[in-house]
């Protein structure tokens, strides 16, 4: 719920800017889903979409690897960097970044991002979402991002809101007390939530 009002807020905002969403999936199922390559693919895509087009940067990828050879995610990363500051603005929402099966790498790329370093982009805003993580809460620290504990009570309404939708299509044959019951302890389970956001 709060990642999908911040997307709908900057949409509303302006049209224009350059905007990416990922959000890493940590059921068994969607292994690709948890890592950092897919994160770089995803916002290549999205953001070269925004942009109206393939990016110049990104056909010379395609012609330098051809269709027999993976681009090295140095290069995806690279394309990245040259999409993003084309944009007066972008702004990247990471969503569950403590279900990145890769977090190391994905956290160094973010430091790289938003601190003050040669790959820096001064028209990046990044927001990101993830229970409260030793690792996460460092890096976010050291890059002088906002970074707010939403805590148990509002990270379960989220919750909570995500399951009455779920349950409501998919439980209706079961009694009203399993549902609670069921509810309450999902939304026990999922703990708090930390975000992290660049300015």
């Amino acid at each position: 719920f709060l990642s999908s009002s911040v997307i709908n807020k900057l949409f509303q905002q302006n049209p224009q800017v350059g905007f990416a969403y990922f959000f890493f999936d940590g059921r068994d199922s969607q292994k690709s889903l948890q890592l950092h390559e897919n994160l770089i693919r995803s916002l290549i895509s999205q953001l070269s979409y925004r942009g109206g087009g393939i990016p110049t940067e990104l056909a010379d990828l395609h012609k330098r690897c051809g269709s027999h050879q993976q681009p090295s995610l140095n290069q995806l990363q690279d394309v990245l960097y040259h999409i993003l500051n084309a944009f007066p603005d972008a702004y990247i929402v990471v969503d569950a970044l403590d279900e990145c099966a890769d977090r190391e790498e994905t956290l160094v790329w973010i430091n790289e991002l938003v601190a003050d370093t040669d790959r820096a982009v001064d028209n990046l805003h990044i927001m990101v979402t993830s229970r409260p993580e030793r690792d996460i809460e460092k890096v976010f620290g050291t890059c002088n991002p906002c970074a707010i504990d939403v805590g148990e009570s509002t990270a379960n309404k989220d919750i909570i809101k995500y399951l009455e939708g779920q349950m409501e299509s998919k439980l209706k044959g079961y009694d009203e007390n399993i549902r609670k019951q069921i509810k309450s302890r999902l939304a026990w389970h999922a703990g708090g939530s930390y975000v992290g956001v660049s300015p």
